[in-house]
C-alpha cells in the first residue's frame, strides 16, 4: 500500500516536471505567486532604503575630504 501511494506521488511530481519543462505558459502561470511575492518585498525594500537613507543623512556628521 505504501509503495502505490510513493508510486502514485511520484508520477504526479513527474508530471508536473514534465508540463513544466515542455510548456512555457505553464511555467509563467506556475511562478507567478513568487514573482509577486518579489514584487512586493522589493517595494518595501525601496521604501526602507529611503526611509532608512533620509534618516540616516540628518544625523551623520558632514565632513569634507
Amino acid at each position: 500500500m505504501i509503495n502505490l501511494i510513493v508510486i502514485v506521488i511520484s508520477a504526479i511530481v513527474f508530471a508536473l516536471l514534465l508540463v513544466w519543462w515542455r510548456w512555457p505558459a505553464f511555467r509563467i502561470w506556475i511562478e507567478a505567486p513568487k514573482y509577486s511575492m518579489l514584487r512586493q518585498e522589493r517595494c518595501f525594500d525601496d521604501r526602507n532604503a529611503t526611509r532608512t537613507a533620509a534618516g540616516s543623512n540628518r544625523f551623520m556628521p558632514h565632513r569634507d575630504y
